[in-house]
């Protein structure tokens, strides 16, 4: 296995302007979850995919390097895909720019389970969720597991249906770190939008609504996204009061610097 780091972005986010160039305790959004990647055990190499010529400019000014893509993709998977046109993989993984609190750990579980389970064609890594409100936000995309770890729906309301002969438990919230296979990946963006990924604007059902399987790969803790400003606040006082959190920050300002 061949494995390739991307992460697409944009500037057009709609519920905060410009996220991923939001500045983060003196570093862009974007450029935590880049530096927090490239400090993984596994991989060599990571790549920004945009087609907003600001982000590769700022990208590039840091030492990043950047697919440059069309400007307007339906979604991160579809910019991705252009991406690699050109990129010498068998795998990609894809890490969503509004992870600025990745951690370099859970990215290695990620990569060694892709290769336990190298016969599988997509990967997405989920949390345990260990509070009410998670599971009653709309906002936050939730999924079911079966025995076998694959996750069998994606939904961001939790109805009856989904928590009836207690199994609740099956439960998770999806993070931001999806695996494919290349060719799969190819095909999967050529398939028209299937009906509950557009009404939910979940791009995993997709997948699932096609006939594939999707491995749930468990990392040890949830990961706060940013999507509002009240998310960002969350984020921001994370890295002010969580001590492993303070660590990793420092690590990405500090070792980063010595390359610039």
């Amino acid at each position: 296995m061949k494995i390739k780091v991307v992460i697409p972005c944009h500037l057009d986010s709609v519920r905060l302007e410009q996220k991923v160039l939001i500045d983060i305790h003196g570093l862009p959004m974007i450029e935590h979850v880049r530096r927090r990647a490239l400090l993984s055990n596994k991989i060599e190499s990571v790549f920004i995919a945009t087609g907003d010529l600001e982000i590769k400019n700022i990208i590039e000014k840091f030492g990043g390097d950047v697919l440059y893509t069309k400007k307007h993709h339906s979604n991160g998977t579809s910019r991705v895909s252009e991406a690699i046109s050109n990129l010498d993989c068998t795998h990609i993984i894809l890490i969503q720019g509004d992870e600025p609190l990745l951690i370099p750990d859970y990215l290695d579980i990620f990569i060694d389970k892709m290769i336990e389970s190298k016969n599988e064609i997509m990967w997405n890594g989920v949390s345990i969720i260990d509070d009410k409100e998670s599971y009653e936000d709309a906002s936050i995309v939730k999924c079911k597991l079966n025995n076998n770890d694959n996750i069998i729906s994606c939904f961001r309301k939790t109805t009856i249906d989904h928590i009836n002969n207690n199994t609740k438990n099956n439960i998770y919230k999806i993070q931001g770190l999806i695996g494919y296979e290349r060719n799969f990946l190819k095909k999967m963006v050529k398939q028209p939008d299937t009906k509950i990924s557009k009404s939910e604007s979940i791009e995993q059902m997709k997948a699932i609504e096609i006939g594939e399987k999707i491995k749930g790969i468990l990392i040890p803790k949830s990961l706060a996204s940013v999507n509002t400003k009240e998310e960002l606040g969350i984020v921001n006082k994370i890295l002010e009061t969580d001590a492993y959190q303070i660590e990793i920050l420092n690590k990405i300002k500090n070792e980063f610097l010595k390359k610039l």
